[in-house]
């Protein structure tokens, strides 16, 4: 039998898309209107993010996912992968052996030791399931509209042209209002992957996020992600699909370059923002539209704060297109 790679994929309608808008639109023009951007040679702005550290964090992100999918098929409630139910731990590939086979698919088999060397020091760490293992790269979108007379950002699944929520409810969709572009009439939708959903004795569920960092600042990171809106997105969702059991968000904070180095934390509530949380999404579309139609790529407004033009890994790859322009 073929065993199973989890492999998830990022969704067209994910946070990073509309979070890159929020940290800057500018660099949201980089990275998503580029082809809009080319000079006459037809070379366009290419601000990719440095490769190795990407694929550290997707190596990571299997190893976690094929562990926990293996610990959740086993136990008597199964595990939800992707969009599927499963109760059979044998449909999976070994963690190891996953990442391999990730390599042998993406290439960049050169981190592999080191990575191997840190997932095997959490789970010297950990060898136990935090839990039942409820759900594992779990895809939830949410749609933008009216639901029993409340607007708001709705977990809801499209069938025939038509939104219904959790309970069937139909949700009257309030779509993109932007005459003359072309996704005028659209459904407003985010999608999140829970990289994790468990339960625990009491009953309570919690979404988890995997994070692979070079340094592990618990505290801080706890309360950095706190006030991101793909973590408001999760609150959300959340309290959507367990209500009142739901007891929050848990950051799985590993350390890539010291193996054993591992926080788990809670990230602290935000309720004030995150009720503000669904208009922000209808504004931030609908600004992106706008700047579609009436503005030139490369003029699209820059952010004008030096913590967001250097951040935790240095300066933005934008930085001296923002600067110099097109010719930099």
């Amino acid at each position: 039998m073929t065993k199973m790679l989890i492999d998830a994929g990022k969704s067209s309608r994910g946070w990073s898309r509309i979070g890159n808008f929020a940290k800057c639109p500018q660099l949201f023009a980089y990275l998503y209107r580029s082809s809009s951007m080319a000079d006459d040679n037809g070379v366009a702005p290419d601000i990719a993010p440095p490769a190795d550290a990407l694929a550290k964090g997707s190596l990571g992100h299997t190893l976690q996912a094929h562990l926990h999918a293996l610990w959740g098929a086993a136990q008597p409630q199964g595990v939800v992968v992707d969009e599927a139910h499963y109760t059979d731990p044998s449909v999976f590939m070994e963690p190891e052996d996953a990442a391999h086979a990730w390599c042998d698919k993406y290439g960049y088999s050169q981190l592999l030791p080191q990575m191997l060397k840190v997932f095997h020091a959490y789970l010297t760490r950990f060898p136990e399931p935090p839990g039942d293992v409820i759900a594992v790269e779990a895809p939830v979108t949410a749609v933008l509209g009216t639901l029993r007379g409340e607007w708001n950002l709705w977990v809801g699944e499209e069938a025939g042209g038509e939104w219904r929520s959790l309970d069937g409810a139909v949700i009257e969709v309030t779509p993109l209002h932007a005459p003359d572009h072309k996704e005028h009439g659209r459904p407003i939708t985010l999608t999140r992957r829970f990289d994790l959903v468990t339960r625990d004795k009491s009953g309570r569920y919690y979404i988890w996020d995997h994070k692979h960092q070079a340094s592990v600042n618990a505290k801080n990171s706890a309360a950095a992600y706190a006030i991101d809106g793909g973590f408001a997105a999760f609150r959300i969702m959340g309290r959507q699909l367990y209500g009142e059991a739901f007891g929050g968000l848990t950051l799985n904070l590993i350390s890539s370059t010291q193996p054993g180095v591992v926080a788990r934390e809670q990230v602290p509530s935000t309720p004030h923002r995150d009720a503000h949380f669904a208009k922000w999404l209808w504004w931030a579309e609908h600004q992106i539209a706008s700047l579609d139609l009436a503005t030139d790529p490369w003029e699209w407004p820059k952010a004008q704060n030096e913590l967001s033009c250097y951040g935790r890994y240095g300066a933005c790859a934008g930085l001296d297109l923002c600067s110099l322009g097109r010719h930099a």
